[in-house]
């Protein structure tokens, strides 16, 4: 008794105050198999038998099965039940290597850490409590003050407003970078093809769109699904953050109640790392690739003699240009036939900078 006492005394010892013991249910896991495999029946068949509470909100299940990719079984079982070794490679690694991190190709600026002091946060409510600017005047005047970059992580981006704002910026030679949750994209897209943006990546060489999801789950046959990307922050030359609840959308500037906070100082460090982090994980939208037409920054001569274009796995019908100049500027402009769709651009440089005004653009 006295030995087993001692033990107990031990244990109580060596565990610390913070453990928390973990939560794992295998029957979790089976249940979910069994909602992949044969439906809502089988899910509920199974916590039925195996008397266990649900577990899954209806909108998690709605989204499981209307998300789940399930491998063909001639890719798992070959016709004489033998596994298909061609399909992995039956190690940790896979049989080709990853794919190249992308570049922040329109640059990022360098802070060296530790020197930004101490962190600074402020709290701003929709609707608003004794603040000068709502929340959504706070994000434009942060976007118009930024003088280098601009990076969002965004669950859904339907603000019109907000978006006006960020192309202005672009316009003006401010690299902008756009996260976006990728099963929530084509809200974003579909805002802009109805202010008039129907060749989006094309127009707009200062500012990458890209999309992100959620972690991948899988089940044992080899089916899986991946979740979302449920952040928002945006962050203004790497100094400034704006984190919380608030998304971009009208219901929010309107109707929803939001909390965001507006960061400065060194914990604007953790923000700048974790979206360089999203964005290495980050992929193309599939409607973007491959693009249509690029413009190729490079082709404009320093004699302003000609103007080149950049075609990337695609046929131009009909391409006409024009140009007029000065001692100082010139003017370009140049219309595009593509699949019958009609796109006008004018582009003016002066000295070192370059603007341009699209006849489609809101």
């Amino acid at each position: 008794m006295e030995t087993s006492s001692l033990l107990s005394s031990l244990h109580d010892e060596c565990r610390s105050d913070n453990y928390i013991e973990p939560h794992y249910k295998e029957w979790y896991r089976v249940a979910i198999d069994a909602l992949i495999e044969g439906g809502l029946e089988a899910y509920k068949e199974f916590l039925s038998k195996e008397r266990c509470s649900e577990f899954l909100a209806d909108e998690e299940i709605d989204y499981i099965l209307n998300n789940v990719h399930k491998l063909p079984q001639s890719t798992i079982y070959s016709s004489n039940n033998a596994i298909d070794d061609t399909s992995s490679s039956g190690t940790y690694w896979p049989i080709e290597s990853d794919v190249e991190a992308p570049n922040l190709d329109l640059g990022w600026p360098y802070l060296m850490p530790g020197i930004s002091g101490g962190t600074n946060i402020d709290l701003l409510f929709h609707p608003p409590r004794a603040q000068p600017y709502t929340i959504k005047e706070t994000i434009r005047k942060m976007i118009r003050d930024a003088r280098k970059v601009i990076a969002i992580v965004m669950d859904m981006f339907t603000d019109v407003d907000i978006f006006r704002e960020i192309v202005e910026a672009s316009a003006r030679g401010i690299a902008v970078y756009l996260l976006l949750d990728e099963s929530n994209f084509s809200h974003f897209l579909k805002m802009t093809e109805k202010q008039g943006c129907q060749y989006f990546n094309c127009v707009f060489q200062n500012m990458r769109v890209r999309t992100v999801k959620g972690q991948d789950y899988y089940s044992k046959t080899g089916a899986k699904f991946h979740g979302k990307m449920e952040q928002k922050f945006i962050l203004a030359d790497c100094k400034k953050v704006i984190y919380g609840s608030y998304s971009f959308m009208w219901s929010f500037e309107k109707t929803n109640l939001s909390m965001v906070q507006v960061i400065t100082g060194q914990l604007v460090e953790s923000f700048d790392e974790e979206f360089r982090t999203l964005y290495a994980r980050s992929s193309v939208p599939s409607s973007f690739a491959p693009e249509l037409v690029r413009v190729n920054s490079r082709a404009l001569n320093v004699t302003y003699n000609y103007f080149k274009f950049q075609w990337v796995n695609y046929i131009c019908i009909t391409c006409q240009y024009s140009v007029m100049y000065s001692k100082n500027s010139f003017l370009l402009h140049f219309s595009i036939w593509c699949f019958q769709k009609k796109l006008s651009v004018d582009f003016h440089f002066s000295g070192k900078f370059l603007s341009f005004t699209c006849n489609s653009l809101f």
